[in-house]
């Protein structure tokens, strides 16, 4: 099963919407053309792209204290001393120094066994 693709136009960010009659083949504009037969659907071509200006500001917001205590932590040292990386960004590192990190040392067991 797949797409039904019968979109002969797309729709803007700002009326993302379409009505579409499949029996007339007709395209409308506004609720109030609508009939029991009519679908609503939108047909935004570049929707992927969009994020809202809210949600762009609050991940920013949200990445922020994590980008400055990578960019303040000294990658110089040995995992066990960065001690200063938030947890949330410490327990992500899986290769330091070009050795797995403590808690992904099981990475190297399943090699083994797979071998």
């Amino acid at each position: 099963m797949g797409s039904v693709e019968f979109t002969s136009r797309f729709t803007s960010i700002e009326n993302p919407f379409l009505l579409y009659d499949p029996i007339s083949e007709e395209f409308f504009e506004k609720m109030d053309e609508a009939n029991d037969r009519t679908i609503l659907f939108h047909s935004v071509d570049h929707l992927p792209a969009e994020m809202p200006k809210e949600a762009s500001n609050h991940f920013g917001e949200q990445l922020m204290p994590f980008v400055k205590a990578v960019a303040y932590s000294n990658p110089d040292l040995p995992f066990e001393d960065q001690v200063d990386l938030p947890p949330e960004i410490r327990n992500a590192i899986i290769v330091c120094h070009g050795e797995l990190t403590p808690k992904y040392n099981y990475i190297t067991s399943l090699r083994a066994i797979r071998e």
